[in-house]
């Protein structure tokens, strides 16, 4: 209690259906007009307020969003693509021609052009994951809600 009647806290306390005062504030509230009045005016504004119908944005939330990523990038470099695939031409040539004699030359050099070419791949698609992953981090962080 604050002074003579009860503080604006213990009459929300008060005003909620599953209200617990304690004795003193329970027998000043049974016995004041200007108490009770207070907690019928909070159950009325509780009573109003889940009434009211659920806030709606003033605005579309994705297009804001849309709106503010830049345009998208090819994911893959396609120039890297358009220069390595003469490169790989000239070797696949050489290979052909000169496969049978560099077979018998080197044996397994098959098998570990093979894996380097592979391992190669491999760690081009995962730093294409990577700088994909850090652009998409570097445009959230641009993202502003207004």
């Amino acid at each position: 209690m604050i002074g003579l009647h009860l503080s604006e806290r213990v009459l929300q306390e008060a005003a909620e259906p599953t209200a617990q005062l304690p004795a003193a504030e329970a027998a000043h509230l049974h016995g004041c007009r200007l108490c009770q009045g207070r907690v019928a005016t909070y159950q009325q504004l509780t009573t109003a307020v889940a009434n009211l119908p659920p806030p709606a944005f003033a605005f579309d939330l994705a297009a804001a969003v849309l709106a503010q990523l830049p345009r998208p990038k090819p994911a893959f470099p396609w120039v890297l693509v358009l220069a390595a695939a003469p490169v790989l031409g000239v070797v696949a040539t050489f290979l052909v021609l000169f496969g049978g004699v560099l077979a018998q030359a080197f044996q397994g050099l098959f098998t570990l052009l093979g894996a380097g070419l592979v391992a190669v791949a491999s760690l081009l698609v995962a730093g294409q994951g990577l700088e994909l992953l850090v652009q998409h981090r570097r445009q959230l962080r641009l993202l502003t809600f207004s």
